[in-house]
């Protein structure tokens, strides 16, 4: 006979318990170490969602990776070489133009004389002789089966009869056409182009009938879903990661003019920075705020010191904040934003720290703040002469941490600013906002490859967690970058996807799940560090929720017996995320690829639990989040 259900509820409960108190007990005798959750907090601080921040700049081809446009060079400036690497043979995205059709019976050229935008536009002419096509071509376009793309591009003609064609297509397969018909003057044109087929290698060919010339500038073909001119599945993947803030511009800044970044993107001219490489500027900064608007994310603007004077900061702080009736407002409404972008974060330069910048930049603050008093302004690299001559004005100053495996280093400096602010700026509460970090900035050629690890995801999760610790003086933590960068980049893009990296998953697990307070942890009655794992615990701002961020390098499995008993009662289903190597190869060194896009992620799960404790074993090299429910 079977019995009563609430009978047989409780046996069950009495077996879950029995087993785990069992484990427990079993534990004791076998010494596993004991972490004891306390209800102290580390620090009198909270912990930001800005410590979850994301970086975007002009490095290395990280702009167009990212961005819509799929046609490369669309101004034919010649994309100048990049000054460093990481793959030779792989690094550079860019597709050249060339030549396509009777090429024999052509002219091509590009002309200084009276081009669109830049410095030259395209010439195409055709030799004397019996009628033929020739043009211009551009291959590995994605094209997708019914799913449009908006091409456009600046034409002028003399002496043709026919019109020009602009076509998609692939082996023996023409995929989608558009004809226009220009005149001698330069004039806009522009088509939806959908696509009959889907094909990563698709050609994009604009040619003509002769006889005549025509004259080519400023291409364009973007998918119709962008995001404000940014690729869909990438700003999908940056709204996923919850960056709290997003930085705009770092080195790049101190050489270019931001004024170039707005306005009609046909007319932006393409520019070159301090790391090679060509920038067509139609990923400027509207399209940047619009973008971290989307995501729900707070921007953070770098602007230029070098060269500059506090005037032209103030001008691009109006540009931004100001109200559509004031000069440069005025300019940004007739852009096509008359609503303030209302931005809070603004950094006086990048990496700078002489004797100039300490003195310069409280007239750059005071500028900056005589436009809109309520913008948090923050300073580059912090010296104390950088606090006695600006320290009134500055709320944050911005150290870069590259090398974070450095936990120690990294560490002790956190304890020496805190000591120079206090001498220096007496009175003033200035935080740090650490703009730039990583495991390194250089390593360049094939060293880069250990940014895309497993093992530098545990490195990154255990500077996480030694933010969490130091929460009262870190709020702002920008890594360093979000995508491509020659390897750096968190998400790597082909022309029609992405992978995302070890280091990816782990920041989305601390963006999602960090509680607001950083919670003490006795190990074995001892207020110390566990000498084999790096544990974060963390109290949600509602109390209902008690987060554990356990990182574990070892090659070996860590068990431990977990002591919740300071926030019992508790839910019994304890919800685990488990960051790890699916393939189990016991490799530091293995990592995400477009072969294995998906062999380290997270992977979820649930652990069962007495009223107040829990024994878990944590795998080897893995990052595991524990989050417990507090019943109230």
């Amino acid at each position: 006979m079977s019995q009563p259900r609430p009978f047989r509820y409780l046996a069950v409960a009495c077996v879950v318990l029995s087993a785990a108190y069992s484990a427990w007990a079993s534990d004791s005798q076998h010494a596993v170490p004991v972490w004891k959750i306390t209800r102290q907090r580390v620090c009198s601080g909270t912990i930001s969602p800005y410590q979850n921040g994301q970086f975007i700049e002009y490095l290395c081809g990280l702009t167009p990776s990212i961005f819509a446009e799929e046609v490369f060079d669309g101004s034919f400036e010649g994309v100048p070489p990049y000054k460093v690497t990481f793959r030779p043979q792989t690094d550079r995205l860019e597709r050249p133009w060339y030549p396509d059709g009777a090429v024999h019976r052509g002219e091509f050229a590009l002309d200084p004389v009276e081009p669109f935008n830049g410095k030259v536009s395209q010439r195409i002419s055709q030799k004397p002789g019996g009628a033929c096509t020739l043009g211009i071509s551009q291959s590995e376009k994605y094209v997708k089966a019914g799913a449009a793309l908006r091409c456009s591009l600046y034409l002028r003609a003399r002496g043709t009869r026919h019109p020009v064609t602009v076509a998609l297509w692939g082996t023996g397969k023409v995929y989608a056409t558009a004809t226009f018909q220009p005149t001698e003057h330069w004039q806009r044109y522009e088509a939806v182009l959908t696509s009959s087929e889907s094909d990563t290698h698709a050609t994009l060919t604009i040619s003509l009938v002769g006889p005549g010339t025509v004259w080519i500038d400023q291409v364009s073909l973007m998918p119709t879903d962008n995001v404000f001119g940014w690729r869909r599945d990438v700003a999908e993947a940056l709204k996923a990661l919850k960056p709290g803030i997003i930085r705009f511009g770092g080195s790049t800044i101190e050489g270019f003019e931001w004024k170039a970044t707005i306005g009609d993107p046909a007319r932006r001219v393409p520019f070159t920075t301090c790391w090679g490489g060509l920038e067509p500027g139609n990923a400027g900064l509207d399209e940047f705020l619009r973008l971290c608007q989307w995501v729900g994310a707070e921007p953070l603007i770098c602007v230029r010191f070098s060269g500059k004077q506090p005037k032209d900061a103030a001008e691009e702080v109006e540009y931004v904040n100001g109200p559509s009736s004031s000069p440069m407002g005025r300019l940004r409404a007739a852009n096509g934003h008359a609503e303030p972008y209302r931005v809070k974060y603004w950094q006086i330069g990048n990496e700078l720290g002489d004797e100039s910048y300490q003195k310069g930049v409280a007239a750059f603050c005071r500028a900056m703040k005589a436009v809109d008093p309520s913008i948090k302004v923050m300073g580059a690299f912090p010296s104390p002469g950088l606090l006695k001559n600006a320290g009134r004005y500055l709320d944050y100053v911005c150290p870069h941490h590259y090398g974070c495996q450095d936990l120690k280093g990294k560490e002790d400096e956190i304890g020496r600013l805190t000591k120079m602010i206090a001498e220096n700026a007496p009175g003033r509460d200035i935080r740090l906002g650490i703009t730039e970090w990583n495991t390194t900035a250089g390593d360049w050629g094939l060293g880069r490859a250990m940014l895309w690890t497993l093992d530098n995801a545990l490195w990154c999760s255990r500077y996480q967690n030694l933010m969490h610790r130091h929460c009262d003086l870190v709020q702002i933590a920008n890594r360093s970058n979000f995508a491509d960068s020659f390897c750096s980049g968190i998400v790597q893009t082909s022309n029609c996807g992405l992978v995302k990296t070890p280091t990816y998953y782990a920041q989305q697990l601390y963006a999602t799940h960090a509680g607001r307070y950083p919670l003490k942890l006795r190990v074995d009655g001892k207020a110390a560090a566990d000498s084999a794992l790096d544990v974060s615990a963390t109290l949600s701002e509602d109390s209902g929720r008690v987060a554990l961020f356990v990182v574990n390098p070892s090659l070996e499995r860590q068990r431990r017996r977990i002591d919740f008993a300071a926030y019992a009662p508790l839910s019994r289903q304890v919800h685990v995320w488990t960051l790890a190597d699916t393939g189990k190869a016991l490799q530091r060194d293995a990592a995400n690829s477009w072969r294995e896009p998906q062999r380290i992620r997270v992977e979820t799960s649930k652990a069962t639990g007495s009223r107040d404790r829990l024994a878990y074993v944590f795998p080897p090299l893995s990052l595991t989040v524990l989050e417990v429910r507090i019943d109230k």
